[in-house]
Order: structure tokens, then sequence, then C-alpha cells
């Protein structure tokens, strides 16, 4: 993973970064208008350029597939690289044949996706063998699945892996990941971003990276 490019590049996603109301590149436009998904464009821009980050052989792991929104948008233009989504579907009416229509929507090959729940199926090896470069966690974002969320990602993790999370306005989240990278020495936040409760509606709920040190 190319943690250096992520953070270099991330801001050239965008005429003034932050604040923005969309990335210079509108492909993802058509993402958000024909999945329902609970994002933004610029959500979107994040994930795809971590995901172009990502080194031969390593992984993008998606836990909180949902309909197929976010994944779909790390995929486009990345498809030589591995992703991984993980989801129980038990989350509204999100279901793996939304998803795999959206894929084929887009054009998109299947990944591997693994139905359950990510705190079994994680540690009974599901991703035995994948290194991980990208960990996007946007699953239940209790204070304690949200701390769950990131430490059991962290046996597969590459150094200078992208640790992504959702929703980090809710001050559940906010809390979690503030006690996690307070627990984790290899953890550091390097992108922190507000959502509509905070005054930035264009990154939807807020957005935060850390990244896995070495």
């Amino acid at each position: 993973m190319n943690a250096d490019r992520f953070l270099r590049e991330l801001p050239l996603l965008f005429e003034d970064f932050p604040n923005s109301e969309h990335p210079l590149d509108r492909r993802f436009a058509p993402v958000v208008e024909e999945i329902e998904g609970l994002t933004r464009e610029n959500n979107l821009a994040l994930l795809n350029l971590a995901a172009a980050c990502l080194a031969p052989g390593e992984a993008y792991v998606e836990v909180g597939v949902f309909r197929g929104t976010s994944l779909v948008a790390a995929m486009l233009g990345n498809e030589e690289h591995r992703f991984v989504g993980i989801d129980a579907f038990t989350f509204r009416d999100g279901s793996l044949e939304q998803v795999e229509r959206n894929l084929e929507r887009f054009g998109l090959p299947r990944p591997k996706l693994l139905i359950g729940d990510v705190f079994e199926l994680v540690p009974a090896g599901a991703l035995r063998e994948t290194p991980v470069g990208v960990w996007y966690y946007d699953a239940l974002h209790t204070y304690e699945a949200q701390l769950e969320g990131l430490r059991v990602a962290e046996p597969w993790l590459v150094p200078g892996a992208l640790v992504i999370v959702d929703d980090t306005d809710w001050e559940q989240v906010a809390r979690a990941m503030d006690d996690y990278v307070a627990e984790q020495p290899r953890a550091r936040r390097i992108v922190a971003l507000d959502g509509k409760e905070r005054g930035s509606p264009q990154w939807w709920e807020g957005m935060q990276v850390l990244v896995w040190e070495v």
C-alpha cells in the first residue's frame, strides 16, 4: 500500500479539498444516482483512490456492503486489484442479489463476497492468505462493534495499510476511533473529515482514515 501517494493525491481529486461539493471527476455520480446508498460522491472518490494505491497482491476489504454502492465505486478503474466484501445482509433490504446486479450493471467482475458476521468469519480464517491493504469498515456502529471492527483486522493488515471508517460524526464512532488510536501505537490518524452533522454534508456522516504503521 502506498499511503504517501494516497495522502498526496487525495486533495488533487477536488477543486477545493475538503470543501468541494463533489470531486472533479464525476464518474461516481451515476453510482450514487443508480444505487441507493448511504454515501456521497466525495466518499466514493476517497475509497476509489485508496483502492488505486494498493500494491500487487493486496486486497481492499469492505465490511458492510449493503447494496454495493461503495464497493462498485472502489472497483471502478481498479479491476486489476483484489476486492473482498463482507456482509450478513441483515440491514434494511440489502442483499447479495442486489450487490451482484449492481456490479453487473457497472460492468465489474464479481469480487470475493463473504456472507456472515465479520466477527465470526475473520477470526475463523476467512481472510487467510489475504494481505489487506485497505480495510473499510461501514457496518455496525455501536461503540463496542466499532472498536472490534478495527481490532479484528489487525492480523491481516500490511505495513502502511489504510483503515477507513464511515459515519465518524456519530459520537460513539468518534469516541471509538479516539480510544483505538490511543490504545494501538501502530494506528495513526491521517485524515479526519467532518460530515453533515458538523456542517459538511458533502462528506455524508464523516470519514476518518488511519494508517497502519510498521
